[in-house]
């Protein structure tokens, strides 16, 4: 079957033995490790026909080539730990002694038990346990490429040095985490490959295809997954985490091509406080064995300099709050074979040597560093269940009516093996309302402690302004959860019920009626069952108050937005209807009415003049360069992935051809819209005029200002700077240019729940995910801001410096308004950010399905 696959490949790539003018070098004078090796084990090009940095390998061929080392030795074996959103396998191969292969089990229970209260040390023979994650980031090849070299060498290489190494190591490679993205980064590598290769840094080969090969299926970074774990494949590699709790993780990437090679640490002060300042100790000690391997080579290298590791979701961070090690490998890329750069012309054979020679210095680190290690796996667990005894907050309760939004939590929960249980009795806490059934308590004294705070807790912070990547990201205030901290005699015994066993999204299913079902709009996944109904011709209408509806089970309250759809006057018949409305319960966690009566009791009647019709949504979303890959990614995994709903995707290059009368929506993400032409903006506001809905996103809702196809106008901040004495030095130009934006950080809003974009909310509270410091005016019409930023300090978590918070509260985050027959609809904060902010998405699903059905007022605000 491998010669099949392998001839397959063959086919679709160059011919392998074609002549270039750049050779790859041998694997074993790339890894140069001074070893005789056993001609027994197959190098990739006995089971591929390619050399390693000849072409980019594909998922397929690594896999092939994984399956062959662990058919020729007995020191590998492979296994799939999961599955990419495309359906890709994901690889573990497990690398260590015949012996020890044979009780691997026995070695991870070993491991895990040094985790345990009162775990005494590990046993003399216990290996070390390494863990390598390869091709995060689909575009840095050298990351993943370098896995078959490391697997060959430790496969293949002889002597009692290497027999002792493997006696008291595991190593794990997962291969590759982010497949689909590295599959069209290969794919568009190979397409250029020539007999003779081109350095020119314009060259098109250098230059990938939007939306490029960093990123997963959907368009996400799985580097700031591992936290939110809300993709696949981030889940993946987290439990993989958690099945061994590596003592070292290291994570493989690229940057740059003006650049040399960064392994971790980074800046010490990044470092963020729930991760271990014992374990960075290590991580500078086990650094000799890497310093030793870049100057023996003569390379440059750099560490502590940047990457921080201040967020929690990072393959260089999260594993640190398991007791891990964590290491960041950065190498300078080539985006191809060869490229001209500062440093001369890179090789991309000699990137992917450099990348193997790393891994296996840091082998060796491990090894030699085995008892340190395992006695801090050992010490950061007991030193975790101290912090968690002196830690005021004893636990957090938490709970939702949203089915939906409660069911993907308790999935990341149960991801990070956090302890959760069911509320046993009501309570309210703090104002909150909490009932069993709709609320779980995570008690902070449990061995995953670390990851609770990091998940639960808010931090404002003010000691630091400069952040590599996000500052906050409070996972029950992203979820919109009722949350509280429990603390003191708030957490009682008599409140913890049983070991929460998964959760079970469904809903009962209503009953039949001859009348109409009346489906409550405050699941997350309303929107989705809605759509089925329209898509297979049902009609639907919303209703703009609240109303009692007669049924058999008593008077229900569907609130606000609640959509009534009649069983009479369908295109489909009263059974297939009926069965749309049972699988909403099951599978989406929307409660259905089934009402005895048009006549309410209170509110509009079902077939009343307030209620407005809901149209089947056709949207086009707007993709391609100049715009963000991950911002339009979000924006399809939330209507596709979760609302099953088709989009339509348009690039930049071919939206002002396209002919936007068959669209109903057109939405346009973060990005840069400078390609469109003025004879685009003149259709596009026809278009809205017409009766099309437009919304904006982030830099989108910019160029809809900018082109003045809406009223709308961004809120001027006033800020005054903190005085100064003297004029900074030149050395804090950094922060100077950071402390006033921010890089990503949770701000409290209100929400307007009677305003048809705020339909499905139970309350006016909100929390929004803000990236810079865009907001918007209501300008003279009071009713243009359905979303304001709370009044006085917004600022929920992370970092924004006071003037900002202060500048920016009671602005807009989102501006709604009329223009002529249709609407346009502006988001000042990502709706659905990295897919687990899920607060603010209903705001956007209103917008698609309710975004004509609001008015501007007719009388006017005067200043």
């Amino acid at each position: 079957m491998l010669r099949t696959l392998a001839l397959s490949l063959a086919l679709a790539l160059p011919s392998a033995g074609a002549a270039s003018a750049y050779d790859p070098r041998p694997i074993d004078v790339l890894l140069d490790q001074d070893t005789q090796y056993d001609a027994a084990i197959p190098k990739p090009e006995d089971v591929l026909g390619y050399e390693l940095g000849q072409i980019i390998f594909t998922p397929d061929m690594h896999m092939a080539y994984n399956l062959a080392v662990a058919a020729a030795s007995d020191r590998v074996s492979v296994e799939t730990v999961g599955h990419s959103q495309f359906g890709r396998p994901i690889q573990r191969i497990t690398i260590t002694s015949p012996d020890n292969q044979a009780r691997l089990d026995s070695i991870r229970q070993t491991q895990l038990r040094l985790s345990q209260a009162g775990a005494s040390a590990a046993p003399a023979d216990h290996p070390v346990i390494i863990q390598f994650t390869h091709g995060v980031h689909g575009s840095e090849p050298s990351s993943y490429d370098a896995a078959p070299m490391v697997l060959y060498h430790l496969a293949a290489a002889q002597g009692p040095e290497i027999d002792r190494l493997l006696d008291e190591t595991v190593i794990h490679q997962i291969v590759m985490v982010n497949p689909d993205g590295s599959n069209r980064f290969a794919q568009w590598t190979n397409a250029h490959w020539a007999h003779t290769p081109v350095a020119d840094p314009q060259h098109r080969e250098h230059y990938h295809e939007w939306p490029w090969g960093r990123t997963n299926h959907y368009w996400f970074d799985l580097n700031r997954q591992w936290l939110p774990v809300a993709q696949p494949e981030a889940r993946v590699v987290v439990s993989a985490t958690h099945d061994w709790l590596p003592n070292i993780a290291g994570d493989f990437h690229e940057m740059g091509v003006n650049s040399t090679y960064f392994f971790s640490p980074g800046p010490h002060d990044g470092l963020h406080p729930l991760l271990s300042q014992r374990g960075l100790q290590l991580n500078l000690q086990m650094n000799e064995h890497l310093n030793a391997q870049f100057d023996g080579e003569g390379a440059l290298y750099v560490t502590a300099e940047v990457f921080d590791d201040f967020y929690l979701g990072y393959g260089s961070s999260y594993p640190g709050l398991l007791g891990a090690i964590p290491y960041l490998f950065e190498q300078s890329s080539v985006r191809g074979l060869i490229q001209e750069t500062d440093f001369g012309t890179l090789r991309y054979d000699d990137k992917i040597g450099q990348q193997a020679r790393a891994a296996l210095a840091l082998i060796r680190a491990g090894h030699e560093n085995r008892t340190a290690l395992h006695d801090h796996l050992r010490t950061f667990f007991d030193e975790s269940r101290q912090m968690a005894q002196s830690d005021s907050v004893r636990g957090y309760l938490f709970g939702s009516s949203d089915r939906g939004r409660l069911d993907d939590f308790m999935t990341v929960l149960e991801t990070h093996n956090v302890e959760v249980y069911e509320l046993a009795q009501a309570v309210t806490q703090n104002g909150q309302r909490f009932e069993p059934g709709q609320a779980f308590i995570v008690p902070v004294r449990q061995d995953q402690y670390r990851v609770v705070k990091g998940l639960f807790e808010t931090r404002v912070i003010t000691d630091k302004v400069e952040f590599y990547d996000v500052s906050g990201w409070t996972q029950p205030l992203a979820y919109d959860l009722d949350y509280v901290e429990l603390r003191g005699n708030q957490y009682r015994s008599q409140l913890i019920g049983e070991r929460a066993d998964g959760f079970d999204i469904a809903v009962p299913a209503p009953d039949r009626s001859s009348i109409a079902y009346v489906m409550e709009w405050d699941s997350y996944y309303a929107p989705r069952a809605l759509y089925r109904v329209l898509d297979a011709g049902g009609r639907a209408q919303v209703a703009p108050d609240e109303m009692t509806v007669q049924t058999a089970r008593g008077a229900q309250q569907p609130g606000r937005g609640a959509v009534v759809i009649p069983v009479n006057q369908q295109d489909i018949s009263t059974e297939a209807l009926h069965d749309l409305m049972v699988q909403a319960a099951r599978e989406d966690g929307v409660t259905i009415h089934a009402a005895l009566s048009s006549n309410t009791d209170s509110g509009s009647d079902l077939g009343g003049f307030a209620l407005s019709p809901v149209e089947r949504p056709e949207v086009l979303l707007a993709t391609g360069r100049g715009l963000s890959s991950n911002d339009a990614g979000e924006l399809w995994h939330l209507l596709d992935h979760d609302m099953r709903m088709p989009v339509s995707m348009i690039d930049l290059d071919n939206l002002g051809r396209a002919d936007l009368s068959r669209y109903t929506h057109i939405v346009l993400p973060g990005g840069s819209y400078g390609q469109l032409d003025e004879g685009f903006s003149e259709r596009l506001q026809a278009w809205v005029s017409a009766g099309g809905v437009v919304i904006g996103v982030r830099s989108g809702a910019n160029w809809l200002i900018d082109q003045e196809l809406t009223s709308a106008t961004i809120a001027e901040l006033e800020t005054e700077a903190a005085d100064s004495a003297t004029p900074p030095n030149y050395d804090g130009l950094s922060v100077w240019d950071t402390e006033m934006n921010i890089s990503g950080a949770i701000f409290g809003a209100e929400i307007d729940i009677t305003h048809p974009l705020g339909f499905g909310y139970r309350d006016e509270a909100l929390s929004t995910h803000r990236i810079g410091t865009t907001a918007f005016d209501s300008g003279d019409n009071p009713f243009a801001l359905p979303v304001r930023y709370v009044d006085g300090d917004p600022l929920q978590s992370g970092y924004a410096a006071e003037e900002i918070r202060r500048a920016i509260a009671q602005t807009g985050s989102v501006f709604a308004e009329r223009r002529g027959a249709g609407s346009v609809i502006l988001f000042a904060d990502p709706p659905y950010y990295r897919a687990y902010f899920r607060g603010p998405t209903k705001v956007f699903m209103n917008a698609i399905f309710f975004g004509d059905d609001f008015r501007n007022p007719r009388r006017r605000t005067i200043d």
